[in-house]
């Protein structure tokens, strides 16, 4: 089981530069630790800017971020225990340079050989079950999965994780959230009813991975009397008064993926798609599809790593099109196990690169401190 919950909450990035939590108190089968980090990011987003020209800070800027968070456990028995974690984050600078975000809060129940569940805002299932075997990059990646459900964080989780010899499972329930998006992505949303999700990892004995995830999302009529759909230009969830003479909104979203590691090499591959229905009789279908290629091997203190993400977009009365097409490259050195700098490079050319704030060619020198 321990192999399991480290799998599933650990993404490979972070293996590369794990943070090393202090313990600040462990006695009598309970332990509490502290951990966070510190970061600087420069970054130049060239000429030909695909995103917003008339932002000053669109062509460079020089950002820092920190990042504390504490996490107990206490054995009360042989078979079972509790656990719980909090993650924040505050920016240096601008106008949220002042106010925390929150990144994980949740309160867990372990039953040993029996599983855990874990409750509040945390990892969705397809993200640590699938996903998270992309996010390979210390400042970009996962273009691929934008708009997508289940690429990052969300609040008001119930989720069950377990193994069962070389497979583990996870199967989650999201009760009603107001916001109805990831949490730090950029995927829009309102009014979200609820959501369960499902996924399973089988592990060969020969480095490779083997995933697959699937997620449902259910808009429905709001306590206040309001219906929440799909709109159907956008692809985006919108609310609507007094809608009647349609089925409730309602997306799908699906996945299968690899992972290979060999020696110092590491090799990944997703694809996540998406279907959603706002229930309209006509042009009411939005389908997402994206493929998303990594790639990273590492040398001493060097880390070398590269991928490709694709999305297109098919909706019902409307051309296709190639809405992400992101290139990147990078380059890490540690110099310690908690200090690390890189440099990171990404091309951008989908024909959405506007919309979501993407530059053609961009460029990143960052260091980071985790204690």
């Amino acid at each position: 089981m321990k192999k399991t919950i480290l799998a599933l909450a650990i993404t490979s990035a972070t293996l590369a530069t794990a943070a090393h939590a202090a313990t600040v108190y462990k006695a009598d089968g309970s332990k509490l630790d502290v951990y966070g980090r510190v970061e600087a990011d420069m970054t130049h987003a060239g000429n030909g800017t695909a995103g917003n020209a008339t932002d000053a800070n669109a062509q460079g800027n020089l950002t820092t971020k920190a990042r504390i968070g504490i996490k107990g456990e206490t054995n009360v028995t042989d078979s079972f225990g509790i656990f719980a974690k909090g993650e924040w984050q505050v920016a240096g600078q601008n106008s949220d340079g002042n106010k925390f975000s929150t990144r994980k809060a949740y309160f867990g129940l372990d039953f040993k050989k029996n599983g855990t569940v874990t409750i509040g805002q945390q990892n969705t299932v397809v993200y640590t079950s699938l996903v998270q075997t992309v996010d390979i990059f210390d400042q970009w990646g996962m273009e691929a999965q934008d708009g997508i459900y289940g690429e990052n964080r969300q609040a008001s989780q119930v989720v069950y994780a377990n193994s069962f010899g070389n497979l583990d499972v996870q199967a989650g329930f999201q009760f009603r959230n107001n916001d109805g998006k990831d949490i730090g992505s950029i995927n829009k949303g309102t009014e979200q009813d609820n959501a369960y999700s499902a996924a399973a990892v089988y592990h060969t004995d020969m480095g490779l991975n083997l995933r697959a995830a699937f997620a449902r999302q259910n808009f429905g009529s709001a306590n206040s009397g309001t219906t929440f759909a799909l709109d159907p230009t956008t692809g985006k969830i919108k609310a609507t008064n007094n809608r009647t003479g349609n089925s409730d909104g309602k997306i799908n979203t699906y996945g299968v993926g690899a992972d290979y590691t060999l020696n110092n090499l590491y090799l990944a591959f997703v694809y996540l798609g998406s279907k959603t229905d706002n229930g309209a009789a006509t042009n009411s279908d939005t389908k997402l599809n994206s493929y998303d290629f990594v790639g990273a091997y590492t040398i001493d203190q060097y880390r070398l790593y590269t991928g490709y993400g694709f999305q297109k977009k098919d909706q019902d009365g409307k051309a296709s099109l190639d809405t992400v097409k992101s290139y990147k490259l990078g380059v890490e050195y540690n110099f310690t196990s908690n200090a690390l700098a890189w440099v990171e490079y990404r091309h951008n050319n989908g024909e959405s690169d506007v919309k979501n704030g993407y530059a053609s060619n961009e460029v990143a020198l960052s260091g980071q401190y985790n204690f």
